[in-house]
């Protein structure tokens, strides 16, 4: 063996450095790791004795190891963690590395966490894979890892707006979804102009776009030179789109005698609502009389003097205190019926105070349209109880109640928060030597779903009844059965400990037929007990080994 070994290095003394370099690389490496071509620079990419390391590859590759670690992209998912799946090198300068499994054109797109819709699901990968999407620090990041940025796929983003142009030039909310679609961009059959400050009654449904939003010029684009002016438009007077056929002989307030349904339908006198039992405040100076007033109607109304004489209980009576019905003006005004001012501190004073995270929770998260009292959905504020459960989903399906007859009730804790508290979910006080497996050694460094968990229906649940408590239930057996009993179980504790794998209570002369003596106490323990293949798999061979000398010795 040692002279094999010397007369090896003897060899690779003599050979030259280019003609050992061909017998020990597989080929050429792309043209983009081609600076990382030659023998001192294997350990770039690969670890000895380990093959390729993924970790050492998202030293370079710095934005795909971001998205990685922000749980985003096709990277994020367990089956793309190794590089060499998809990315095989030696293949020569310009060996394409990426490998398309079906083919590029077949790749599932859903996969990187953002699904192809409409006009998107056909259009080709570099329509939006191409280095005009790609801009910022990012860009300059793919650059500088000596990436061409028309052949990556990495450092596009998904809003609308990092590959279209702004047709609006920001006059709208960035969420271009809230009135497009995917498929087309006109029409557009989200935006609905009664949401806006100036909602369209009488005449004004009948003119056309363009009428009000006229088209300006600011050759901003190349392909899109000009846009539609949408916001800035003066309109809460009429005169701001009207000419003031009277000169301003009434003042600027057109509405106070003449409303959208026609010019000719006026008032013939000047009438004044603050002279009246009801003055018009907040809201209600924006509504048409006909709103309250309608045709055909009395003008003179008998009962105003509360909302709900003009305004249905949108809670379906949840806040009925009192025979005259609620008090809405406890939590609503006449500036708006929303935001509410029902303030945090008012709250505390009811059945369920706000604590920790819940303090952060917004309204809706748990004031959520119901079905109350078998009639129409509206907003939740009474509930039958108060428990977790009525909330949040029972991620242990039903096991805990049977959970907690195991552990300690000294505290007095009931449900869910026995284990947990209102300030994080995830910190959990739990003692787990009150359980019939107390954690020692590596198993109190061991993550709780590592071994608390289960797979139904592509979902991952916790699971704490029944747990096994044998080594092979979490561990697979590396010895292929050796150390079974006559029940087929394996006792792991004989030689094993928790501290760990290599910590070996294991003492030859007491638990084998084979005692060490002399010159057998120095020979290492691959010298009898040889590597075998048993059922496809690689093991050490422990028992049963004939114990003759002639058996080692021969």
């Amino acid at each position: 063996m040692r002279f094999t070994a010397v007369l090896i290095s003897f060899f690779i003394l003599l050979c030259p450095v280019r003609s050992l370099w061909a017998q020990l690389s597989p080929g050429d490496l792309h043209r983009s790791h081609a600076f990382l071509e030659g023998v001192e620079n294997c350990t770039q990419c690969h670890e000895s004795g380990r093959g390729l390391s993924t970790e050492k590859c998202l030293g370079c590759h710095a934005v795909l190891k971001r998205q990685i670690k922000q749980g985003k992209g096709l990277h994020r998912g367990k089956a793309f963690k190794k590089c060499a799946t998809c990315h095989v090198e030696h293949h020569g300068r310009d060996f394409d590395l990426v490998y398309w499994k079906g083919g590029q054109e077949n790749f599932d797109h859903d996969q990187t966490g953002y699904m192809l819709e409409g006009a998107h699901a056909r259009a080709q990968c570099r329509d939006c894979h191409k280095s005009d999407h790609i801009r910022g620090p990012t860009r300059d990041e793919i650059i500088k890892a000596k990436k061409e940025p028309d052949h990556t796929f990495l450092g596009l983003k998904t809003n609308c707006l990092s590959c279209h142009t702004d047709e609006h030039r920001g006059q709208m909310d960035k969420k271009c979804l809230t009135c497009h679609t995917y498929e087309k961009w006109k029409p557009a059959p989200g935006f609905d102009h009664n949401k806006t400050r100036y909602p369209l009654t009488g005449q004004h449904k009948l003119q056309e776009c363009a009428a009000c939003h006229k088209t300006v010029t600011d050759n901003k684009f190349p392909k899109d030179k000009s846009y539609i002016k949408f916001s800035g438009l003066p309109f809460p007077a009429c005169i701001s789109c009207h000419r003031d056929e009277h000169n301003n002989r009434f003042g600027k307030n057109c509405r106070t005698c003449h409303n959208t349904s026609g010019w000719q339908n006026y008032k013939k006198k000047n009438f004044n609502h603050d002279k009246t039992r009801f003055p018009l405040k907040g809201q209600h100076a924006q509504l048409e009389c006909e709103a309250c007033h309608k045709p055909g109607k009395p003008l003179k109304i008998k009962r105003f003097q509360k909302c709900m004489d003009c305004h249905r209980d949108a809670h379906k009576a949840q806040f009925v205190h009192t025979k005259s019905g609620p008090a809405c003006e406890n939590c609503h005004t006449v500036k708006g019926f929303s935001p509410a001012d029902f303030s945090v501190d008012q709250h505390q004073k009811g059945n369920f105070p706000l604590e920790g995270a819940h303090l952060a929770v917004p309204c809706i998260m748990c004031h959520k349209k119901a079905l109350i009292s078998g009639r129409t959905r509206t907003m939740q504020f009474r509930f039958k109880d108060t428990r977790c459960i009525t909330c949040h989903e029972d991620i242990h399906r039903g096991a805990v109640n049977s959970f907690l007859k195991r552990v300690s009730t000294q505290t007095g804790e009931k449900g869910c928060r026995h284990c947990h508290n209102v300030q994080d979910w995830s910190r959990v006080s739990y003692n787990h030597d009150d359980t019939e497996f107390p954690l020692e050694g590596k198993h109190t460094q061991t993550a709780c779903i590592s071994c608390h968990s289960e797979q139904e229906h592509g979902k991952t649940y916790w699971h704490f009844d029944g747990v096994e408590r044998r080594c092979q239930s979490c561990h697979k057996d590396e010895h292929n059965g050796q150390f079974g009993n006559r029940q087929g179980e394996t006792v792991c504790a004989t030689c094993h400990t928790p501290r760990g794998w290599t910590a070996l209570r294991f003492d030859h002369n007491k638990n084998s037929r084979f005692k060490l003596e002399g010159a057998h106490k120095n020979v290492e323990c691959g010298q009898c007990h040889k590597t075998i293949v048993v059922a496809g798999k690689k093991t050490t061979r422990f028992k049963p080994l004939d114990t003759r000398c002639v058996a080692c010795h021969g």
